[in-house]
């Protein structure tokens, strides 16, 4: 994920444009692992205190979608930077774009 954040703040550098608007859509946040047992199990990947770093520390992004939400999108601060991507498509795709 730290990739996405170091290119919008590459392009804002190269082009000398601060403007630049650059969301972040993930598929899923999942990891799938069979245990000893035979069993699966699901892993979350998102690391949440990483992310935050990215956000304060490097630069901010519009917004960050996930199809499917990692539990820690629920909960402030994450809830204010990470949404469903219904919400990119229905909502905040025409802001961006200012249709």
């Amino acid at each position: 994920m730290g990739k996405i954040f170091i290119d919008k703040m590459l392009l804002q550098r190269f082009t000398g444009n601060d403007d630049i608007k650059v969301v972040g859509i993930f598929h899923n946040d999942v990891q799938r692992a069979t245990r000893r047992s035979g069993s699966h199990t699901i892993a979350y990947t998102l690391v949440a205190g990483l992310f935050m770093v990215y956000t304060q520390f490097l630069t901010k992004m519009e917004a960050v979608y996930f199809v499917d939400l990692p539990p820690n999108a629920f909960r402030p601060p994450w809830s204010n930077h990470i949404f469903p991507f219904s919400k990119f498509v229905i909502e905040d795709i025409w802001k961006i774009l200012k249709i």
